[in-house]
């Protein structure tokens, strides 16, 4: 398998799993802090959603990301981004939207990507180690901060009483049923 296709397989699990860790969160839980410093669901889903700006870089497509102002960091934003009004506050379902929206075409411009743009070095010097400078050790580490931050949710929905996040897609029957 080519670390394209392995960057995309990691890619479409971490679509699978940011659905399935907000799945049955209600605004109400995704705003609540169950204790303080944590970030709430709602941070954590929507500062998946900002991360996901990196991987349109990458692909090239043209998707609007919104809220950025309300869930970027300030070591992974450029000073654009932090000047930029807030605006309104979206709901979870908002983000879960947007990022249902978004991912298509994500996914589409990063599968179009040719195979050997992956070895192009990038500006500027990673900050973190191992990874390297090339579009492929960007690609990986998102990957990377993705799987963390669901986990993360993981955690909180289940200490918000919830049952475990599932690995797997709803089938077509089972979405009927919920």
């Amino acid at each position: 398998m080519s670390t394209k296709n392995q960057l995309l397989a990691q890619y479409d699990l971490h679509d699978v799993l940011f659905n399935n860790v907000i799945d049955n969160i209600n605004d109400e839980e995704a705003n609540k802090c169950i204790v303080e410093p944590l970030n709430s669901i709602k941070w954590l889903a929507g500062h998946l959603l900002w991360a996901q700006r990196s991987l349109v870089r990458i692909g090239g497509t043209q998707v609007e990301i919104p809220w950025t102002g309300h869930f970027l960091t300030v070591q992974g934003s450029t000073e654009e981004e932090r000047k930029m009004p807030k605006g309104e506050f979206p709901t979870i379902e908002q983000i879960r939207n947007k990022w249902n929206e978004t991912s298509v075409a994500i996914r589409e411009g990063l599968a179009n990507l040719p195979e050997e743009a992956l070895n192009a070095v990038m500006e500027g010097k990673h900050p973190v180690t191992p990874f390297d400078n090339t579009v492929a050790g960007l690609w990986a580490f998102i990957n990377d901060h993705q799987s963390y931050h669901i986990g993360q949710i993981g955690i909180l929905r289940r200490a918000h009483g919830k049952e475990p996040m599932q690995y797997f897609s709803k089938t077509v029957e089972e979405e009927a049923k919920a």
